[in-house]
């Protein structure tokens, strides 16, 4: 039996010590993702923010307001024609 209760006491102990060396291993391998994470310069503006895109924004609802009102099929596609091509 005391034969049997060190084996089971090695076993717990092998667990635990390879349970922590796999946290330890872990940590290490997540640590240099970290700097490179910080290394890029933070966002300060969107797309939303550039002036160009603020108009080409402006002209695409104007053309989808425009679309959502005419009935004629012709018309409807000389506005998606405006859809797809800037101005």
């Amino acid at each position: 039996m005391t034969q049997t209760r060190q084996i089971l006491v090695a076993t717990l102990c092998a667990f635990a010590l390879s349970a922590s060396a796999q946290a330890a291993d872990k940590d290490q391998k997540s640590e240099p993702a970290r700097p490179a994470e910080a290394a890029q310069a933070p966002r300060s503006s969107s797309m939303a923010d550039i002036p160009a895109v603020k108009e080409e924004a402006k002209r695409l609802a104007a053309l989808m307001e425009r679309l959502q009102k005419e009935t004629d099929p012709a018309e409807r596609r000389k506005i998606m024609a405006e859809t797809s091509c800037a101005q």
